[in-house]
């Protein structure tokens, strides 16, 4: 079907909404291979929250829904990769792929590490993994992924949305000790940036204003604009309390 793929991910502790664009610095080993793959083919690849509790041959698992991250700058600094992103169409994971290796605290390859802490090239990774018959995997964990489709469009709930986004930030800045005159065309230039984004504008609040990391893997997560919506509601409630913003 063409909403499902093989994707290598990027198994974080964070999240990536769509629209939101961010910065990476990518240094271990098997994500160099990963990047190096997607820069090659010109194509994305998956950021996904980290799942301690899933692990998949000894890293963090991925959670279940993440984002197509699009690369939109790269740059190399020593032995870093910096990249700009911008979040794409989310995905829901149809079943995992393990790497070819385990971390490096694992018996397998923790000689590779050297006397100064840093970890191996590729090229010695490459040879463990053949070592130990794992050739045909990748250094990365990858999923086999269904692609969401975008919401439709709804512009009642995206006025509540550009609402609560200015009602928030507003707030906040207030809090924060910044005049009105000063935050003004600040919230109104964020608010037009979720506007611009239609219906994933939804996302791209949240991105802006939810510290929590789960309250924001909740909205990505939602199957409805209205769903979406309630999250990010729940998500900043305790926040809007404190700021005066709703009644405990």
């Amino acid at each position: 079907m063409d909403d499902e793929r093989s994707l290598p991910l990027f198994v974080l502790p964070m999240t990536l909404m769509p629209g939101e664009v961010t910065q990476l610095r990518v240094f271990e080993p098997r994500y160099k291979q990963m990047l190096d793959s997607c820069i090659l083919d010109e194509r994305p690849f998956g950021l996904i929250l980290n799942d301690p509790f899933q692990p998949v041959r000894g890293w963090d698992g991925p959670r279940t829904t993440g984002t197509l991250a699009h690369i939109e700058e790269h740059e190399e600094a020593g032995s870093n990769h910096m990249l700009v992103v911008r979040g794409g169409q989310r995905f829901d994971v149809i079943d995992v792929i393990e790497p070819a290796l385990p971390p490096f605290s694992d018996p397998a390859v923790s000689d590779l590490v050297g006397e100064d802490g840093f970890f191996p090239g590729q090229e010695a990774l490459l040879a463990r993994a053949e070592e130990l018959g794992r050739a045909d995997l990748p250094l990365h964990i990858s999923a086999n992924v269904r692609l969401r489709p975008q919401f439709e469009a709804d512009e009642a709930m995206m006025l509540t949305v550009q609402a609560l986004l200015r009602s928030t930030m507003s707030a906040i800045a207030g809090a924060m000790g910044i005049d009105e005159e000063t935050a003004g065309p600040w919230v109104e230039a964020r608010t037009a940036d979720v506007v611009a984004a239609g219906p994933d504008g939804v996302f791209l609040a949240a991105a802006m204003v939810l510290p929590d990391l789960e309250a924001r893997q909740q909205v990505l997560s939602s199957a409805s604009m209205q769903e979406a919506l309630a999250e990010l509601e729940h998500g900043l409630l305790d926040i809007r309390r404190d700021l005066g913003l709703e009644e405990e």
